[in-house]
């Protein structure tokens, strides 16, 4: 597991076009010392873009001091770099809620941790008890507070409204997975959303379909499952019961690759055809790119 990666910053808007983009041009870009002056940002600011890209597999290292951008991050880089698409960030931040080595907080936040609403130093408390009882080794709870502060950041620093030309906000807050309102008690309440299907979208939703039943070659998910288990709709994007209907129902109708329900043992389970789920994402955002076997990044 690992904490304090982002060195404190949160995904900023126009990053991952300007990271892609590097890396696109120069594989070893993220090793040389000059690459903050070539890229427009601090030195630690470079470090937390190339945590961000690697945490949302967007780009991996290749173990010979250089990365390379995984078939998500190809498709992204060609299709949507400015992350103009609601499904783009949601696969961004369904790859950051499942990366439980790289990052620790926003793995536990959700798919761990059950509470819907809760304040800050509740937050960074129930953090702190969770990663001593999970972790061998020794973490600084200032790092964990501060890996806290980011996760709310990340979902909830919206752009300014007064100001067209601010872009230290975060692409992340127009999923509205959560949001930070007042309390009686004056400190602010942290409370987790579940959106509408069209802030998340459809193509996202599927795609985490595919890749749970590939990784555990099924082709039948439980609607219990798709509630309840870690890296499934219910908890990566706190969709309730009724908007997991909601959605399933919308896959039904797909033209190209409908779903199917099916009744076992009095219970409802999905059927989900047997598409890679790179294969779907290539035919839903119109992007050719040679297939090759190694899947790595996927």
């Amino acid at each position: 597991m690992a904490y304090g990666r982002h060195e404190s910053f949160y995904l900023r808007d126009k990053w991952v076009s300007k990271g892609l983009k590097a890396i696109s041009e120069n594989p070893r870009f993220f090793f040389d010392k000059d690459n903050f002056e070539k890229i427009g940002l601090g030195k630690n600011m470079v470090k937390s873009l190339r945590f961000w890209l690697t945490a949302t597999n967007l780009m991996v290292e290749t173990g010979n001091k250089e990365h390379r951008l995984t078939k998500v991050g190809e498709i992204v880089f060609s299709v949507d770099r400015l992350l103009q698409k609601n499904e783009t960030v949601s696969l961004l931040h369904y790859h950051l809620v499942r990366n439980h080595d790289l990052a620790t907080v926003f793995y536990w936040y959700f798919n761990i941790y059950k509470e819907t609403i809760s304040q800050r130093t509740e937050l960074k408390k129930s953090f702190i008890t969770w990663v001593k009882n999970n972790e061998t080794k020794s973490v600084s709870e200032t790092s964990l507070n501060r890996d806290i502060d980011v996760l709310i950041q990340l979902y909830t620093k919206d752009a300014n409204e007064n100001d067209p030309e601010d872009f230290i906000f975060s692409p992340f807050t127009k999923l509205t997975l959560i949001k930070e309102e007042p309390s009686e008690e004056k400190h602010e309440n942290i409370r987790k959303i579940s959106p509408d299907i069209h802030k998340i979208g459809i193509i996202s939703l599927y795609y985490v379909l595919l890749k749970y039943a590939l990784e555990h070659d099924v082709e039948l998910i439980s609607l219990e499952e798709i509630i309840n288990e870690k890296f499934l709709w219910g908890k990566v994007f706190n969709l309730s019961r009724n908007r997991i209907i909601e959605a399933l129902n919308k896959l039904t109708n797909d033209d190209t690759y409908p779903i199917e329900y099916v009744r076992t043992n009095n219970l409802d389970y999905i059927r989900v055809p047997k598409i890679d789920p790179i294969d779907y994402l290539c035919h839903e955002y119109n992007y050719k790119f040679e297939r090759v076997t190694n899947t790595n990044g996927i």
